[in-house]
């Protein structure tokens, strides 16, 4: 009897073991010592495009992006970060001599549930993240909520760097502003697919202009070093996969109709000795035969 009670419990055991190796587990914050410190879009020669500032606890504090293309010469834009006790985001501000932009973050169970973006004080957009289980699993849909108010003075959210860096896609906002509607409040859904730790498709769609957008990933065997930075680059959610990507295929649909299609490749032909890139390209199918090189330096491989 003792031997059967053993085996017995020897094999839940086992079986608890083998569900917590693939139990979905996302990172709130980057955990590892390939922190990202600078970026540099077009060649590492010279000041980077993107400066990572951490504290003395490992956690981002800032990242300052330099916009060489901006109108009137080069411009600096700052990100500051706020955290909870439990080392969750609690907010991401950028202010400039116009405008005052902040996200601000609620969890249940430590994983994002709403995100809210203000700008000058006020709630111009409500992300709802729904996932498969109350216990903060996979995400599985999120919903999109505009302000219509958000769209009156145009100017402003073009000159929204939080936004447009972190949050949402200029692009599309002028579409919801130019909608043919008198509701007061916009939507979007977006319906998120899984394979494993990636995030393969995401279903966008935008019934007010009776748009739909399908983006569809593959991923190479390389780390993402976004990885646990799920708090911004939020728009295409490149924080939530554990391995970079290797493609994106991004297609465009009205009222049904396939309108407009695009693939984005990858290369990553330099990595370091734990497989996160010091090097990736990429190229458009709309764009071919040009091809555009990033550089990144890591934390813990940055010497002065």
């Amino acid at each position: 009897m003792k031997k059967l009670l053993f085996a017995l419990f020897s094999g839940i055991l086992m079986v608890l073991a083998f569900s917590s190796c693939h139990k979905y587990e996302e990172a709130m914050y980057n955990k590892s010592d390939y922190r990202i410190q600078y970026i540099w879009y077009k060649s590492n020669v010279g000041d980077p495009n993107e400066v990572y500032t951490y504290s003395k606890k490992k956690m981002l504090e800032r990242i300052e992006i330099v916009d060489t293309n901006a109108i009137g010469g080069i411009r600096t834009e700052a990100f500051e970060f706020t955290y909870n006790k439990d080392k969750t985001v609690r907010s991401i501000t950028h202010v400039n001599d116009e405008l005052t932009e902040t996200v601000n973050f609620t969890y249940l169970n430590h994983y994002v549930k709403y995100m809210t973006y203000t700008m000058n004080g006020e709630i111009r957009l409500t992300s709802n993240f729904y996932r498969d289980d109350e216990k903060a699993a996979k995400i599985t849909k999120i919903v999109e909520i505009y302000d219509r108010t958000f769209f009156e003075d145009m100017h402003l959210y073009r000159s929204a760097a939080l936004f447009n860096k972190f949050v949402g896609d200029q692009k599309k906002v002028e579409e919801l502003a130019a909608a043919n509607t008198k509701a007061l409040t916009l939507y979007c859904t977006k319906i998120i697919t899984y394979n494993g730790d990636n995030i393969v498709q995401i279903d966008e769609s935008y019934p007010d202009i009776h748009k739909a957008i399908s983006t569809v990933n593959t991923y190479s065997n390389v780390q993402n070093p976004y990885y646990g930075l799920n708090y911004c680059y939020s728009n295409d959610l490149i924080g939530y996969s554990k391995n970079a990507v290797a493609s994106k295929a991004v297609s465009i649909f009205y009222d049904g109709t396939p309108t407009d299609a695009e693939i984005i490749e990858y290369q990553y032909p330099d990595v370091n000795k734990d497989n996160y890139p010091r090097t990736y390209t990429y190229s458009s199918s709309k764009t071919p035969g040009v091809t555009f090189t990033n550089y990144i330096t890591y934390v813990s491989e940055y010497k002065k």
